[in-house]
């Protein structure tokens, strides 16, 4: 029962509290991206789900072993690239071979693989020193953050295009950023961290 506590609450304080798209910008670009294509969406955050829970609990029992404990920062961070590499090296050999997808979905499942976000989730669950289950919950949590974020740039986007009152100049992508910087700082009022100093 506590592993299952353990994952719900830290996967909903990776949501809610440290939403690692919106506070800390991880993952942004896609999740910009992926908000203007609703046809992709769902792919890609299904994706990006999968790969933040798999490769942050390989990650997490890595950690576990004892003979890595004195390891600098950048072996570690040699090893989450390895294992990550790995999980999408196998992720896309299964969508090739047994379901037979074209290019354009490995390529999408590359993108989804390589990004800040889902590399950056093993090492804060590193150093937060979360359990087990809190990997995993901090995978899900990823995951359902990167959706959160998508699904508010994707509404917020509809919004503004529709508006009639935006100055011709910042039509577009000076809008978004200021769109998407304001929703930044809301997420980044629930963290504890000092913004400004």
């Amino acid at each position: 029962m506590r592993m299952i506590t353990d994952l719900l609450i830290t996967a909903l304080y990776t949501v809610f509290a440290q939403n690692l798209v919106l506070s800390s910008g991880l993952g942004m670009s896609e999740a910009i991206r992926v908000s203007t294509r609703p046809g992709t969406f769902g792919k890609f955050a299904l994706m990006i789900s999968g790969f933040s829970v798999v490769t942050s609990t390989l990650c997490s029992l890595i950690d576990s072993v004892s003979s890595l404990e004195g390891m600098t920062y950048a072996v570690r961070a040699a090893i989450y690239a390895a294992v990550l590499t790995g999980v999408y090296i196998i992720a896309a050999a299964v969508m090739r071979f047994v379901f037979g997808s074209s290019p354009k979905v490995l390529g999408t499942l590359g993108i989804a693989a390589l990004n800040t976000l889902v590399f950056a989730v093993p090492h804060i669950n590193n150093s937060a020193a979360y359990s087990f289950a809190g990997s995993i919950g901090s995978g899900i949590g990823a995951g359902i953050a990167f959706v959160l974020a998508a699904a508010l740039i994707s509404q917020g986007s509809r919004k503004l295009a529709e508006n009639d009152e935006i100055p011709e100049v910042f039509k577009g992508t000076p809008t978004m950023f200021i769109y998407v910087a304001m929703l930044s700082l809301a997420f980044a009022g629930f963290t504890d961290s000092n913004i400004f100093g």
